[in-house]
């Protein structure tokens, strides 16, 4: 739920409506003062002073209380998070509405169930590109999943080829013909790596750009090289 930027993180706004939903649902533990209140407690059991099951019962009574009135409330949760729009579904007519899913928003018919019509919003429709499936020859697009940017054959379903994006950039490690391709870590943060890994452990957080860097350790382009991902 965050968003890495050099040097900094940023929240993603699905991050920020999870955050508004904790605070206002526990507004008891994510007071600045509960910390250090329960460290407060905590020592005196540690010095005999309280008696742990009362610390313990204090704490979890009223937060199980929370909880349960938080479950109570998801139907109502997830209907606050509905977004209306102009749009008209293009099978019944009714209006379009943006939910949240697993990948993201996305559209949906606000006839659900009885309409099933989703897509993707405008700023999710796959971008077209100029490179060939090599599979099937079909074009190829850039589409947009859980752990980012990737291109897809638009004949899918019928070819499900998949690959990195690529940077058009050739991996500048001496005796390896690949080119440099846009990657993710297991914690999101989007980095540059040969698209021959394993056999070239290539990569880089700051994408690359193709040209002449003489200072650079890498003279046919310049960039910042880390460890391996």
């Amino acid at each position: 739920m965050f968003s890495a930027t050099r040097e900094k993180l940023l929240s993603t706004e699905l991050g920020q409506k999870v955050n508004d939903l904790l605070v206002n649902g526990f507004p008891d533990l994510f007071n600045v003062a509960f910390t250090a209140g329960m460290e407060e407690e905590l020592d005196k059991v540690e010095s005999g002073e309280y008696e742990w099951l009362r610390v313990v019962n204090d704490f979890y009574r009223p937060f199980t209380a929370s909880l349960d009135s938080i479950q109570k409330q998801t139907k109502d949760l997830k209907q606050s998070m509905i977004e209306s729009t102009d749009d008209v579904c293009d099978k019944c007519g009714k209006p379009m509405v943006i939910r949240w899913g697993r990948n993201g928003k996305f559209l949906a018919c606000s006839g659900f169930p009885a309409c099933k019509n989703t897509r993707p919003l405008e700023a999710d429709v796959p971008e077209t590109t100029s490179e060939v499936c090599d599979k099937c020859g079909s074009p190829m697009e850039i589409k947009n999943g859980r752990f980012g940017r990737f291109l897809a054959c638009s004949n899918y379903p019928r070819c499900k080829n998949i690959k990195s994006v690529s940077l058009g950039v050739k991996c500048p490690e001496k005796d390896c013909d690949g080119e440099i391709v846009e990657k993710r870590s297991k914690r999101g943060r989007v980095f540059y790596g040969c698209n021959r890994y394993p056999k070239c452990k290539y990569a880089s957080w700051t994408k690359p750009v193709a040209r002449h860097a003489p200072s650079a350790a890498h003279p046919r382009w310049s960039s910042r090289r880390t460890g391996n991902h």
